[in-house]
Order: structure tokens, then sequence, then C-alpha cells
């Protein structure tokens, strides 16, 4: 019987037989149970978070009414002080019945721009003038909130609820400010025996992370507070209620807004340690029927999938290393999707091994090729110097063998530039320092400078061919400046090369020349310099020219381009 079932299913399929043993294992009844449990503890948790969100608005709800009763009557107070009139109760009877009507008011008072304030419903002058808080009001004329957890006069957290005071043409005479107590709600006073949740901590504070009053003033807040936030950040979590995971615990964090600027927050707990167990049972079967589902699964994807799978990486992995094909045992018995793999995997190799030959040829190819080219680039320019050496010779115009002197220079930079990367050919970078030695020594020979009139403080430094032709031209540029001009002295004219994190600097240094003057931008005698500019663009860097104490300095710094290839 087995025997007909294995021959109807067909194992020789992957997916035939991991489908199988996963089919067998997973019971659809645990996947029902799994959605449905998930589903209803979502649905406790979103009622519970709006529950607990509803329950703090609503401990809140009286102070807010307060507020916003007093910010009415303060616009109301405000306008009366504005344009008082005969027969009307005066100032200090008005703000005394308005804190009369505000049984949280500590303090209702009229504040003019000079900050004496005369009418309060203390019935004391206060002078505010060089009072801070009062200086910022007038910088912002306008309703606001003032919050404080240390009232000047009361010494308790109170709101100040603000609004200014305008004269019959709109100009800004000052302000009504009204200071209303403002206590700290009783997490016990909230508290409920047959609730799930209960409160433990109340605390309010302002946008900026300030506390003016809490439910727990010795507690630290960083104690108080599960999951290491601040206020600076709940503040950002206003109008929400939200779940906080603290090892086994679990806890609700709820925001809400009391006023502009002034939030409170509640810490709520369960009220025992069965609620987790109450949640963690229902899934107890889903999580027994998942088990064996994974046990199975895993035992199945081992014996008919893994171990296959691991036999074909190590033998990728000993290519990689090694370049040896090792055969792969008990290939035959694998899946089907198995066996074309590794056949895939075959021909590849073949392919790979083919291709590489191939590319080895073209490599050798090129850099024959490319060598080749510089040679034969290195011997047309040093003909093409040797006739313009020719024409100088005969130019009778000593504009004409100027230029036809620069000119030279740039090939003779050329031509031992294209010699030495002839002599270098082959690699991905080319030392440098050997290419400037060469055009250095070159332009000696052209010029006739005598042997000690150049210090080469030259680092090995290897870059790519690209950049090492626009860095001889402007060593080139330069340094034909200084030769140019006669009777050099001993080391007069030296030349460095530097590396450092990633940067690479080249500096020549010789006596004041005209073409090397900064204040050139235009005209013939200004060509060297433009050209130093457009061979640093190349280079992706910039170059500099210093004069000092009859000196000339050239400063190149670029970047360089590609890693070092290591060797």
């Amino acid at each position: 019987m087995i025997r007909r079932l294995k021959a109807l299913l067909s194992f020789s399929s992957l997916g035939v037989r991991l489908g199988s043993t996963i089919i067998l294992a997973l019971m659809p009844l645990g996947v029902l149970s799994v959605v449905q449990t998930r589903d209803a503890l979502h649905q406790v948790d979103a009622s519970t978070l709006k529950g607990v969100g509803g329950a703090t608005l609503q401990a809140m709800r009286e102070q807010i009414e307060v507020i916003k009763e007093a910010q009415v009557s303060a616009r109301v107070l405000a306008s009366l002080v504005a344009r008082p009139t005969v027969g009307e109760p005066s100032c200090v009877q008005q703000v005394t019945s308005v804190k009369r009507e505000i049984a949280q008011a500590t303090v209702v008072a009229y504040v003019p721009k000079s900050g004496l304030v005369t009418c309060s419903s203390t019935g004391k002058v206060h002078d505010l003038s060089d009072n801070a808080e009062f200086r910022k009001m007038l910088e912002l004329p306008q309703p606001s909130l003032i919050y404080d957890a240390h009232g000047q006069l009361s010494q308790q957290a109170v709101i100040g609820v603000r609004h200014p005071v305008l004269a019959a043409d709109g100009t800004f005479i000052g302000f009504v400010v009204i200071s209303l107590a403002y206590n700290a709600l009783s997490a016990g006073a909230y508290g409920d025996s047959v609730a799930m949740w209960n409160p433990v901590y109340f605390a309010s504070f302002t946008g900026d992370g300030r506390i003016l009053v809490s439910s727990e003033p010795d507690l630290p807040p960083d104690t108080a507070i599960p999951g290491n936030h601040t206020f600076a950040e709940l503040a950002g979590l206003s109008d929400t209620s939200f779940f906080v995971e603290e090892g086994t615990s679990r806890q609700i964090l709820s925001v809400v807004t009391v006023a502009p600027n002034l939030f409170l927050v509640s810490v709520w707990r369960p009220d025992s340690a069965s609620f987790l167990t109450n949640v963690a049972g229902p899934y107890l079967m889903p999580a027994l029927t998942w088990i064996a589902a994974l046990v199975a699964a895993a035992f199945a994807s081992n014996r008919l999938v893994v171990r296959h799978v691991r036999a074909l990486a190590r033998s990728m992995t000993d290519y990689v290393s090694s370049r040896q094909r090792l055969q792969i045992p008990d290939m035959d018995g694998a899946p089907d999707e198995i066996q074309r793999l590794h056949a895939a995997y075959e021909l590849m190799i073949r392919t790979i091994e083919q291709e590489e030959a191939e590319l080895q040829n073209l490599v050798v190819d090129k850099d024959v090729l490319i060598r080749e080219v510089s040679h034969r680039s290195g011997n047309s320019l040093q003909i093409i110097a040797s006739i313009m050496r020719m024409y100088r010779r005969e130019a009778a115009d000593q504009k004409l063998r100027s230029v036809l002197d620069g000119l030279i220079n740039r090939v003779i930079a050329l031509s031992s530039t294209h010699t030495s990367l002839y002599t270098l050919s082959g690699q991905r970078d080319v030392s440098v320092d050997e290419i400037l030695a060469n055009v250095i020594k070159r332009l000696k020979e052209i010029h006739g400078v005598a042997l000690g009139v150049a210090s080469k403080r030259l680092q090995p430094v290897r870059i790519d061919a690209e950049a090492a032709v626009p860095l001889a031209l402007a060593l080139a540029e330069a340094i034909g400046c200084y030769f140019s001009r006669g009777g050099l002295g001993t080391d007069e004219v030296s030349v460095s090369l530097t590396e450092s994190d990633g940067t690479i600097r080249l500096t020549v240094e010789g006596p004041e020349v005209a073409e090397l003057r900064p204040h050139l931008t235009e005209g013939l005698v200004s060509l060297p310099q433009r050209m130093l500019k457009q061979f640093a663009a190349q280079l992706s860097g910039t170059v500099s020219i210093r004069l000092e104490d009859g000196r000339a300095t050239v400063d190149l710094v670029f970047p360089r381009r590609n890693p070092l290839r290591q060797t």
C-alpha cells in the first residue's frame, strides 16, 4: 500500500514532498484558532486603549472646562477694561468679580504695558517691569496660556490665561491675566477594583518637557514613565494611548491634550498577573499544533532538501576557494528540482572556465596593445618635440620662441609619461613618482639645467593611469616656468609628492616668475595658470599659488579616485 501511495504521489518532486509533510502537520483547526484568538485579543487591546484614553480625558474634563471659562472671561474683561464708561464698576471691582465667579482663580489682574499693576484682585500693587515673563508677553501681544510650576504669588502650579487689551483705536495697551490654580490628580481616586486596568501615575507637562504637577512628586519621571520615554517625546504623541512592554510586564501610556502646549500623561497597569495568563491561554493549543508542524517540516526538509543543498553549497564553496570540482554524493536520490540545479551548476562551471580562458587571452592582448600604443605615442611625441625644437632654433621672434618653449615642455611631459606607461603597462595603477621623476629629468635635459638645481622628494604613490597624465602635465607646466628662467642655483627648485588620508599633494617651489603671479588672468603670460586649473579640474582637485619672500609655490591637491589595489 505504501509503494502504491509513493508511486501515486511521485515523491521525486520537491513540492510534493514538503507539501505532504506540512499538510499532515498543520491542522486547519489550529490555524483557525490562531486567527480567531489573535483577532479577539486585538479587539480587546483596541477597546482597552480607547477606554483608557477616554478615562484619562474624563479625569481632566473639569480642569479643561475651567480653562475655557477663564479664556472667555479674560476676553470679556479685556473689552471692558479697554473702554471704561461712566457709571460702570471700577477696574478693581471688575477683576474681583471675575475672581469670585471662577473658584480656581488665584489672581485676576490688568497689567498695563508699563508693568505697574494697580488693578488686581489682591488689591496690591505689583511692579512687573523687570519680570522676564512679562517682557516675553510684550513681544507677543496675543491671547495665550502661560504655565508655571511655582507661581510667584501662590507658590503652586498655575495656568495663566492672558488676553491683550486694545484701545478704541486698536493700540495695544496691556494684558488681562487670570491665574488658575492647577491641582494634581490622584491615581487612587480613579482606581476600580473591578476594572482590569487601573492608573498608577498622573503628570501634567508642557510641550518642552517641563512638569507642572504629578500624582507622585517624589518619584523621578524616568522611573514613573515606562519605555524610557521623555516628556518632550510624549508631547508629540498627544491624544494617543499605547502599550509599553518592559520585560514580562505590560503597561499603558495615555497622553491627552489639556490645553495648547499642555498635556496630561497617565500610566496604567493591569490589576493582576492573571491577566497575562488569560491572554496566553488561548494560544496554547494553536502553539502546540504549530510546534508539531514545525518539527515534522524540519525533519522532512532536512532529510529531503537541506542535506542535498548543503552538499551542493560545499561544492560551490570549494570551487571558489580552490578551483576544485568535488563530486556530490547521493545526488541521484535528490528531488528533481535539486538535480536540475546541480546540472545547471555543472554547466555554469564549464562555461566559466571557458570564458575565463578567453578573457585571459583578451587581457594579454589588451596589455600588449596598450604597451604598443604607449610606446608608439611616446616615440611620436619625441619626434614632434624634436621638430618643434628645430623651429625654435630658427625662430627670431622672442614671443614665438616662448610659445614654442611652452609647447615643447608639454609635449616632452606627454612623451615621458607615455614612455613610462609603456614600461609599467599591465597594471591597474602605476607608480606616479617614477613618471614624475622621468618628466623632471627630460625637462632638465631640454632646458640644459645643471645638476642639483631641482631637488625631489617623491613618496612612492600609485594612482590609476588616467590620472597620471594630467598630473604629469601639471608638473611640466609648473616646473617649465622655473626652468625657463636662467641662472638657477643649487636646490633652487624643489618638487615634492605626498599622500595622506586618501589625498595626494604635488608641491612645486621655485623663484618668483611672471607666469605664476596670482593676479594674472589674461594674456599669454597667464596661460600656465589656466592650464594648471584645467589639469586640477581633470583630477577633481584644486590648485593654489603662493608668493612669499621672492618664492612662488604651486600646490596641487586632489583625492585618490580609487582605493589602492592590494598586491
